[in-house]
């Protein structure tokens, strides 16, 4: 059986830990504001609202359809069934919060190093899109759309991240204080059992490791819904 090294094992952890917590602070420090940026469609780069978050890309697509239908009555095609687009569109719709005309509405939705970024477009007809110095009034609409359903949609998602987080912490302590009190117990034999507390002594490093990223993300998550309470409070 191999032989680990403890002490180079609690160095490993700690190096972890280290980059878990440079991890946490870059994650604390987004900014889930929606910014002014630009997207490939229909062979050119067309203005657009985009923001980075957390969420994966498949549970966020549901939340904005379900957002979308609840508030402003039109159902955007891409996700559902069987579907799983990162372009989710509805064309040639009056979206009467937006504008009187005919309008297309897309939402481009992909995994990046965050989580996903998220892209919020319109146009009318084939070359001429929303944008903030030509059509600002459809513009801000949009840009409150998406507003209101990241105030809507974080503060359940993060949440809902930390009682997930509170779950794991609460099975990873209680495994690792049993693997302890085998290593204890196996201790009156260790000749006999020599390998076997090996095997335990590894088994509640790897649990402790765990328990400390455990630990971490949900210290992380309490932070962030703070922040994100207070942003929209």
């Amino acid at each position: 059986m191999k032989r680990i090294n403890y002490n180079k094992y609690l160095m490993n952890i700690s190096l972890v830990i280290t980059v878990l917590l440079g991890t946490s602070l870059s994650i604390q420090a987004q900014d889930v504001q929606p910014k002014k940026g630009t997207i490939d469609h229909n062979e050119g780069e067309r203005p657009c609202l985009v923001v980075n978050l957390d969420p994966e890309p498949k549970p966020l697509k549901k939340a904005w359809k379900s957002f979308l239908k609840d508030n402003y009555d039109f159902k955007i095609k891409g996700i559902g069934f069987l579907t799983n687009k990162d372009l989710l569109y509805v064309e040639d719709i009056v979206i009467e919060e937006i504008s009187s005309k005919r309008m297309n509405f897309y939402t481009k939705i992909v995994e990046d190093e965050v989580g996903s970024e998220m892209k919020v477009f319109g146009s009318f007809g084939y070359d001429i899109y929303i944008n903030k110095s030509e059509t600002p009034e459809e513009f801000k609409v949009m840009e409150k759309m998406l507003n209101d359903f990241l105030k809507s949609y974080l503060p359940k998602y993060y949440k809902s991240e930390v009682k997930a987080t509170k779950k794991k912490v609460k099975k990873l302590t209680k495994n690792v204080s049993g693997l302890n009190k085998d290593i204890s117990k196996n201790k009156s034999e260790i000749e006999d059992l020599k390998e076997d507390i090996e095997e335990l002594t590894e088994e509640v490093a790897e649990k402790e490791s765990l328990l400390e990223t455990a630990n971490i993300k949900l210290k992380e998550r309490r932070e962030k819904l703070q922040r994100i309470n207070e942003k929209y409070k």
